[in-house]
């Protein structure tokens, strides 16, 4: 594929805000812009454009400069702040050396002087989407390095994990039965017994510990289910947050989405994301479960095909993830909680990866510190072609 066929692909992918106080000259580019770019969104003012740039996700932005409220320099200078890369396009009437030595030290990409040629609007247009593409390719093949790294270190993690697991839980079979035996031997509510208690109950949280070992090295078991995953979601959140101060919303899709799914492993993504946000919000708050069909193009969320998916969202209003430790949260044992037996072990985010991945998903967060999380987890919806049983 030539570099202009693809500059001209990727154009169409993009979102684009254009700004322009003249209506008939915004209405001619607007007819223009629309059969070249994925999604247009227009504004009549600098400040009318900042605001939709600051609530909306914008990839490029075309504007002119002398408009009310707000001027386009101002509103570039303004877009600057928010974003330093994104491409800027100014078109004006005036070839003022002012105008030209501002827009240099604002950043603005392009420039383009009224009355606009189509032409050269298209070729900067292009310019810029020749740019982000080849910024987002370069960030592609580094998540690629990455991902083939982590796999990597997965693997082999998985494999001495697995083995550690199946061994650990036999040891524990042995230290529990012998548990058993001695306290049949002893007289009731002695001091031995109540220490052989304490002792039983700690090895019950070593097993339990050693199931998660083994999830997180074989993921889930198959995906025995298809469907709307709704009961399993809303019965796993609601069991863990009973008796907390934090509140649960459920706002389900009624459009129907089906996927298959796992039940057993889905009750342990939920119910790990219930218990990370009840630790993120200790004085109570709310947990927002809501779910969607989305269409992802390709690369929107890596690693997964173009396709139809079912979005389910949870979002909590608790102490948000630091930037940097952000893209560690999915690793297995990191934590930024406390260690010990009743804190974190730094497991439950790596198991809700490793079953979201073994049921064809992906899962990823974003998070602002002191506001909260949202989980995003993406599953692929099963066509009714493709159900196994058919009226």
């Amino acid at each position: 594929m030539s570099r202009d066929v693809q500059d001209i692909e990727f154009l169409k992918s993009l979102t684009v805000l254009y700004v322009e106080d003249d209506d008939l000259g915004r209405a001619q580019t607007e007819m223009f812009l629309k059969r070249r770019v994925g999604k247009l969104v227009t504004a009549v003012n600098g400040a009318q454009g900042l605001e939709i740039f600051r609530t909306q996700p914008i990839q490029m932005v075309i504007t002119d400069v002398l408009m009310p409220v707000m001027d386009g320099l101002a509103m570039a200078e303004e877009i600057r702040k928010l974003s330093p890369t994104v491409p800027i396009i100014v078109t004006t009437a005036f070839e003022q050396t002012d105008y030209l030595l501002k827009s240099i030290e604002i950043g603005v990409e392009k420039y383009v002087v009224k009355p606009i040629r189509i032409e050269r609007l298209e070729h900067a247009l292009l310019d810029c989407a020749h740019r982000l593409l080849g910024e987002e390719l370069f960030r592609q093949r580094i998540w690629l390095e990455t991902e083939a790294q982590r796999l990597k270190h997965q693997e082999s993690l998985r494999i001495l994990t697995s083995g550690i697991a199946h061994d650990f839980n036999n040891l524990l079979q042995a230290i529990l039965s012998a548990f058993t035996l001695a306290k049949m031997k002893l007289p009731p509510g002695s001091e031995a017994q109540r220490s052989l208690e304490i002792a039983d109950r700690s090895s019950e949280q070593a097993r339990v510990l050693a199931r998660r070992l083994y999830t997180l090295a074989a993921g889930a078991e198959a995906t025995d289910n298809l469907g709307a995953p709704d009961s399993v979601i809303q019965e796993s959140v609601s069991a863990t947050l009973a008796g907390t101060p934090t509140q649960a919303e459920f706002h389900f899709s009624a459009e129907p989405c089906p996927v298959r799914f796992n039940a057993t492993g889905l009750r342990q993504v939920f119910t790990s994301m219930a218990i990370n946000a009840c630790e993120a919000m200790p004085d109570g708050g709310r947990l927002v479960v809501s779910t969607g069909p989305q269409a992802l193009a390709e690369r929107e969320v890596m690693p997964l095909p173009p396709g139809r998916y079912l979005h389910i969202q949870v979002q909590d209003t608790g102490s948000g993830i630091a930037p940097k430790d952000l893209p560690m949260i999915f690793e297995p044992y990191f934590s930024t909680k406390e260690r010990g037996s009743q804190k974190g072990m730094g497991l439950g985010l790596a198991l809700c990866d490793t079953l979201i991945r073994s049921q064809g998903g992906a899962i990823r967060a974003e998070s602002v510190l002191g506001e909260g999380t949202t989980l995003h987890i993406y599953l692929p919806e099963v066509v009714p072609e493709a159900w196994p049983f058919r009226s």
